[in-house]
């Protein structure tokens, strides 16, 4: 029989008490949040209880709410039903950086507009008026920023370049060496460029360092974050510091304020950023920041980088795979305070609600003993109890909830560690501690349901070796990770220093097509069905790891360029395996460059950067899917910078051309309309193919200026034939690259330019692709449908060659889907490309679409795509694209004029 919470244990402390919901207790954002925290709850004389709800996908457990006045919640590390119940039993609730619509929640957050304000004054004031901007500008924070900047250059009276804005996929290192790659590609003119985070600015720097450009001298660097690796890094990043101290104390005051009796606000609190100078913007030495310009919190974590990482994990494992009684060592590790801890277990199906204390621990006084703590049982709100045995909490108290998670979201238990508010802990201890608790949370569960004796040591296995996957493997394939590789490679340098191996790194080609159109659930499930696919294909001898993102990694033992090249090529047909997920089908395709130590490099960071830059190479080359360095490569990042210049001076000058491929009615035989297409001839380097001279276009951002310069070229002719047959109907086709879709303003300017020359809308179809549907379907259909209310008519262009999706069809408001010239090639051979093309006008016909078939080149597929009801026809068959001299005679012969 267990003793009821309600009848033995009363409440001690009249003290206000503030829980926390926080994911994690560590990290750079985490840890300094949860030590500013614990100082202010110091100095406000309040209760603190943390509860990390790491682990679970919606934490909703009311842990500890007998005992709270308020509840902060940080980022949505709390689901809106725990908060509502929260709100229902009198609780008054915060938010730190996420909006709970419809919930009497406030929020209070960083001023992101603020702090790129700041940095961008500050670098204007160092005479800088070419300033760049780097960023993912699908993450709603960057993008808060980037508005920020865009309005600073508007205050500046600075017109902002398009190629000045380095848009990247990643907030992380690699974002950040695209937006390198971007830089050196474009010979950019910018002398500053504010990176939307420190991963990016380093990234971007140390890709510049290998074209001999460097910070500050060359281009001036800010960030956003300050992080403990941009105060590390050379040189040390001026950054934007989000003032966390100060909004953790601004939020509790605020919340305090609150329980004091004050009213709700709806209005968003927001706290200044602080600009902090250092070595990247080239600012001169008194204006720069000492560490007595940091908050209080900071610069005590700052300290406490003396403390190698690996050695602190060392000791986190060495403590931690003891379990709940490790707690004991903590005191004297990491130099904090411990009053007592204990562990609850919710084990009772019939119980589900209620906690039952199995263990129990603490210092300077008797243990707790087992067979009077499983005599108390406490609802999952009263837990932790007041009083336990002998000791009760202290009076201020902090204590910090390890919820341990079972399957289904549930709750399997629960670690509560206590102790004094007002211990002489240090911020880096404290941190360090925090740490630990991180990782001991994963070690709990190892004992937490295992009941004999074999499934315990089974259970304790396993879990050691998660947590050597946590440092060593990547979490969601389970291969080896950036660091385990990276310690391989060094290895074999250090023992084996003239033994050749290849390093080979591959990405998937169009990986963010996959995420951005069936969700990250998709994406990740093929990120797992590659790593499977890669792990068949990799001998005893080679090493594979997932760097990050998409990218994978192959440190190989060969000696050979044809050896490397048979093994590369092996890896790619396997990856190209179809991948089958909940119904959808997909494939997909890799790029490899090719690196060999130890003559392209001498170091792991060497030899990563030489098989990236030869990846990079490859992927440019649409039949070539492995390549390996060469020094010549380097000079590629010339040609691109060539090819940019002068691709620039082509479009200013107009001498770019426009041919036209006409689109017939094969039932009629009469032409229907003619596609524009661009033609590029260079004085100096010749005929350049429309697919190097568009992706130049697209990587510089000059695709504006080239639609506008084709656009006009293309509808004077068109104008000027409709006058010429005013009885004949004639459309006209411009195709519309993403690059200018998602420009702001497009539709309204590009319909004005149609207008000045002569053209009339009703006459003119815009040729979409895929890519830019999906790059942002709802900005996509918000744009197309102002081109529709002024008469314009929309063709998907290239339908099949991607990822296309019936969900796509019914959003777009299309009147033409163009099906791919790869099903038409063999339509009349090839039953499977019969089925397919026939699937595709039935589809599209139920939609109310018109068909037209590309790449038609026979008379014999000309009467198979009739027979599949094809409305119109595209080809060589019938014509290749023209000059307009040979389209005048055309037109014609065809309208009878000749």
């Amino acid at each position: 029989m267990y003793f009821n919470a309600d009848s033995n244990i009363q409440p001690s402390h009249s003290s206000m008490t503030i829980g926390v919901v926080v994911p994690l207790l560590s990290g750079f954002y985490l840890g300094e949040i949860t030590s500013s925290l614990r100082l202010i709850a110091q100095q406000k004389g309040v209760n603190l209880i943390l509860i990390r709800s790491g682990g679970f996908d919606d934490y909703s457990h009311p842990l500890a709410f007998d005992h709270l006045d308020g509840l902060f919640t940080i980022l949505d590390s709390a689901s809106p039903q725990l908060l509502q119940l929260a709100i229902e039993k009198g609780i008054k609730v915060m938010s730190l950086g996420y909006t709970y619509s419809g919930l009497d929640v406030e929020t209070i957050c960083s001023d992101q507009k603020q702090g790129i304000e700041a940095a961008f004054n500050h670098l204007v004031k160092l005479g800088h008026r070419k300033i760049g901007f780097c960023g993912n500008l699908a993450v709603k924070d960057i993008q808060i920023r980037f508005k920020a900047y865009q309005e600073r250059c508007e205050y500046w009276a600075i017109n902002a370049q398009s190629d000045w804005i380095f848009a990247v996929e990643e907030a992380t290192l690699p974002g950040g060496r695209d937006a390198g790659r971007q830089f050196v590609a474009r010979n950019s003119d910018c002398t500053a460029i504010i990176c939307a985070t420190d991963y990016n600015a380093v990234g971007l720097i140390e890709q510049l360092k290998t074209v001999n450009i460097s910070a500050p001298e060359q281009l001036a660097v800010v960030s956003v974050d300050n992080t403990l690796l941009g105060a590390r890094f050379a040189p040390a990043l001026t950054t934007i510091d989000q003032q966390l101290e100060h909004l953790v104390d601004r939020a509790l005051s605020r919340l305090i304020e609150r329980i004091e009796g004050g009213a709700y606000q709806a209005n968003e609190i927001v706290i200044p950023q602080q600009l902090i100078v250092r070595d990247s913007c080239g600012s001169p030495s008194n204006e720069k920041c000492s560490y007595d310009n940091i908050n209080n919190v900071r610069q005590q974590l700052l300290d406490d980088l003396a403390n190698r990482p690996e050695a602190v994990h060392e000791s986190f494992f060495n403590l931690a795979q003891h379990g709940f009684h490790s707690l004991l060592n903590l005191p004297s590790v990491y130099e904090v305070s411990l009053k007592w801890a204990s562990f609850a277990l919710n084990y009772r199906a019939n119980e589900q609600d209620t906690l039952y204390v199995t263990q129990g621990c603490a210092t300077g006084e008797e243990a707790l003993h087992g067979k009077d703590i499983a005599q108390h049982a406490f609802s999952l709100a009263q837990y932790p109890p007041n009083k336990l045995h002998n000791y009760i909490l202290p009076d201020p108290y902090i204590i910090t909830l390890l919820p341990i998670p079972e399957e289904s979201n549930g709750l399997c238990g629960v670690v509560a560690v206590v102790d004094d508010l007002h211990s002489s802990s240090s911020a880096s201890g404290y941190s360090m501690f925090n740490n630990y608790l991180d990782m001991l949370s994963l070690f709990i569960e190892r004992d937490a349901l295992v009941e004999s004796v074999k499934l315990r040591e089974k259970k304790a296995k396993d879990m050691a070796t998660k947590i050597r996957h946590l440092a060593y493997y990547d979490t969601l394939t389970g291969i080896p990770n950036r660091i385990m590789v990276k310690e391989q490679l060094e290895r074999h340098i250090q023992q084996r220093p003239r033994v050749p191996h290849a390093v080979m790194l591959m990405d998937l080609d169009r990986f963010k097509f996959v995420n951005d159109t069936y969700g990250h659930d998709v994406g990740d499930a093929l990120l797992q069905h590659v790593s499977a696919a890669l792990r068949r294909v990799s001998r005893r001898n080679d090493m594979l790891a997932r760097l990050g993102g998409d990218e994978f990694l192959f440190f190989c033992d060969v000696s050979t360029d044809s050896e490397a090249l048979l093994l590369a090529n092996r890896i790619l047909a396997e990856v190209e395996i179809p991948f089958l997920f909940k119904g959808l089908e997909l494939t997909t395709q890799g790029s490899i460059g090719i690196a060999f130590y130890p003559q392209d490099g001498a170091t792991a960071d060497d030899l990563i950067k030489k098989a990236d830059i030869a990846m990079y190479r490859a992927k440019r080359h649409s039949s070539v899917n492995a390549m390996l360095y060469d020094c010549s490569m380097d000079s590629d990042v010339q040609l691109q910078a060539t090819l940019e210049q002068l691709l620039r001076q082509a479009i200013e000058n107009e001498d770019l051309s426009v041919h036209f491929q006409p689109q017939y009615n094969p039932y009629t035989g009469k032409i229907y309309g003619v596609e524009s297409l661009a033609r590029w001839y260079s004085p100096t380097l010749g005929h350049i193919s429309p697919v190097t001279f568009i992706a130049v276009a697209e990587e510089s951002g000059l695709i504006y200026k080239l639609g506008e310069l084709v656009t006009r070229k293309s509808v004077r002719e068109h104008v000027r034939w409709s006058a010429m047959y005013p009885d004949h109907i004639l459309k006209l086709s411009i195709n519309v690259s993403p690059g200018q879709l998602m420009r702001p303003y497009f539709a309204d300017d590009y319909v004005d330019l149609i207008l000045q020359e002569g053209g009339n809308p009703k006459n003119i179809i815009l040729e979409i692709t895929e890519t830019a549907a999906i790059t942002d379907l709802e900005q996509c259909v918000a744009v197309l449908n102002k081109f529709i209310d002024v008469g314009f008519e929309i063709a998907l262009d290239d339908f099949g060659t991607g990822y296309s999706s019936l969900s796509l069809l019914k959003q777009l408001p299309l009147k033409y889907v163009k099906i791919d010239r790869s099903f038409i090639m063999d339509i009349d051979t090839d039953q499977s490309s019969n089925d397919i093309v026939r699937s595709i006008v039935m589809m599209c016909h139920s939609f109310g679409y018109c068909t037209l078939a590309e790449g038609v080149e026979t008379p014999a597929q000309i009467e198979r795509v009739k027979e599949l009801g094809c409305n119109l026809i595209q080809g060589y068959v019938y014509s290749r694209p023209q000059p307009v001299e040979e389209l005048d005679l055309l037109l014609q012969r065809e309208y009878n004029q000749i």
